[in-house]
């Protein structure tokens, strides 16, 4: 699993494709052709194109690229081929066999149209008729920005427009990856230990096959290098046995040396830029995801907060990162990890606590602050013209945790009708769900119920923010469903309402919607959200405005 060390061809950075977005020196050429299609355009242009015309005629493809369709090639120059024919000791396109040639042409072919704006930092968002995955990327050299395609081949000219489709030159011959995930292993002496442990847990047979069904024949794996595995003490495969290994039996799901493999082992072909377009991963081990995020230019796995306290991540190497199999993709990452066994633990969601505020010190902790729709990563709304309060106060009688919450208008016809919210990592099992409130009315007779869910499973119970909680001992008002969140449990304008059960089925971060059913109103006070095991205390402890947690 090596690299190519040509600093013409080494990704810089996972984002480089938002640098090219406001980048003006890029090195492209655009043209638009009136000729009829594709093939024909390469034939009349045999000075650049005409070794690539013969590989496509030896292949036997000349003529659907001459008909009717809607394609997308990337055409290697005359040099490019010629260099490419050089290596593999064949004089020309004519000493290919027809296999050959179709080979070579499948994997500069995609059947269907792709622009520049598809190539994205990662895969491309179609596959070859080869069967497998681009990669797109961008390089630099000699003060010039141009986008690259599998780290072969640098793109001269893009976009170039006939009747069935669109041709992006390149300056040399793609070449498809010819080995399986679990060969691509093997034969780098670097992940021995690891590609071992694959063998010995069973998995080295389905990482050796190509399956026919696209939809079930990618596996991304994040594999860990000798060197790695040695930092965490970890020499052979034997000592990584005797660590995992504890019932003596890699092969059966039980043991935790299976366990290991099978968490480093994700559905899908994720490229590097997938990794981080979403927040989670589910990997071969059922119900367990790995968590993602992109941290100025790293690539971190398994970084959480949990319980309040950060978990550092595990960083994937980018230079050795992104290698192509015939069934998938193999990062490397730069840390030992194992999947970690965790009980349900009370989460107390502090929901006017985010990244955005807290990138506003002037604001967070000291005054309000309006947000526009989309300013907000984790937070989303229905309509783009209302906005989302971050509300301060230092009102002694407005009694919230830390002074602080978020005013949310909801409510047909005018206002947003739902409010999406993404929360902190829950640890599977089975939660009560609170919703916790200051409660205010917008006028007198206002009302505003709402239903809420996770993950789109609703549950039961309605809530209203007009709604204080009813009299009653701690005891009486937990039985109703109800409970007073705020020290020292006297205010019932400071109401936690109870809105059912959940079944969080993997150790996630999930997404929990407020709709609303009834009435409307801007002045909607949410402040927390506590995600409680079934079997732990539910009004205790309660949450005092300096901050404090008290018991």
């Amino acid at each position: 699993m090596k690299h190519s060390n040509s600093l013409l061809y080494t990704l810089v950075g996972v984002l480089s494709m938002v640098y090219l977005a406001g980048c003006s020196n890029i090195d492209l050429v655009e043209t638009t052709t009136t000729d009829v299609n594709l093939y024909s355009y390469l034939k009349a242009r045999p000075d650049r194109f005409s070794e690539f015309t013969a590989v496509l005629d030896k292949a036997g493809y000349e003529g659907f690229l001459d008909a009717y369709g809607a394609y997308t090639v990337f055409v290697p120059t005359n040099t490019g081929v010629q260099t490419y024919l050089k290596g593999i000791n064949k004089a020309s396109a004519s000493a290919l066999t027809k296999e050959e040639a179709q080979d070579i042409a499948k994997i500069h072919i995609i059947r269907d149209t792709l622009t520049t704006k598809s190539f994205k930092d990662g895969k491309l968002p179609l596959i070859t008729m080869y069967g497998q995955y681009l990669l797109g990327g961008v390089t630099f050299a000699n003060n010039t920005s141009s986008y690259s395609i599998n780290r072969q081949a640098l793109v001269l000219e893009t976009n170039i427009t006939a009747s069935n489709g669109f041709l992006h030159v390149i300056d040399n011959v793609l070449k498809p990856a010819t080995l399986t995930l679990a060969a691509t292993l093997e034969k780098d002496p670097n992940y021995s230990i690891f590609t071992e442990a694959i063998k010995q847990t069973g998995y080295y047979d389905s990482l050796n096959i190509v399956v026919a069904d696209l939809d079930k024949r990618w596996t991304t794996v994040l594999a860990e290098s000798n060197s790695v595995l040695g930092k965490a003490g970890i020499t052979s495969f034997d000592a990584l046995k005797k660590r995992y290994s504890n019932m003596g039996n890699p092969r059966s799901k039980a043991d935790s040396l299976n366990i290991y493999v099978a968490y480093h082992l994700l559905p899908g072909a994720k490229y590097l830029a997938d990794i981080i377009s979403a927040q989670s991963h589910p990997t071969r081990l059922p119900l367990e995801v790995v968590t993602a995020k992109l941290d100025g230019q790293t690539v971190l796995i398994n970084d959480d907060e949990f319980n309040g306290v950060r978990e550092k991540g595990i960083e994937l190497d980018r230079i050795m990162s992104d290698n192509a199999a015939t069934n998938g993709v193999i990062h490397s990452t730069a840390g030992h990890f194992v999947s970690k066994v965790r009980k349900p633990t009370p989460v107390y969601w502090d929901v006017s606590d985010f990244a955005e505020i807290r990138k506003l010190p002037a604001f967070y902790g000291k005054k309000s602050y309006d947000f526009a729709y989309g300013a907000i990563k984790d937070i989303t709304w229905e309509r783009t013209n209302f906005t989302l309060t971050y509300a301060y106060t230092t009102s002694a009688t407005f009694g919230v945790f830390k002074n602080d919450y978020l005013v949310i208008p909801l409510g047909a016809p005018n206002r947003s009708v739902w409010v999406d919210f993404r929360t902190p990592l829950l640890v599977k099992g089975r939660y009560k769900v609170w919703v916790c409130y200051r409660t205010q009315k917008a006028s007198g007779t206002s009302v505003n119920s709402l239903l809420g869910s996770v993950d789109g499973e609703s549950l039961p119970r309605p809530m209203a923010f007009t709604e204080g909680a009813p009299a009653g001992a701690e005891g009486e008002l937990e039985a109703l469903g109800w409970k007073l969140y705020t020290d020292p449990g006297t205010d019932r304008n400071s109401a936690g309402r109870l809105l059912g059960i959940v079944d969080i089925k993997t150790t996630d971060r999930h997404m929990f919607r407020l709709t609303c059913v009834q009435g409307t109103q801007n002045t909607n006070n949410l402040d927390m959200i506590h995600f409680i095991p079934i079997d732990a205390p539910q009004t205790r402890p309660r949450f005092s405005r300096s901050g404090q947690l008290v018991p």
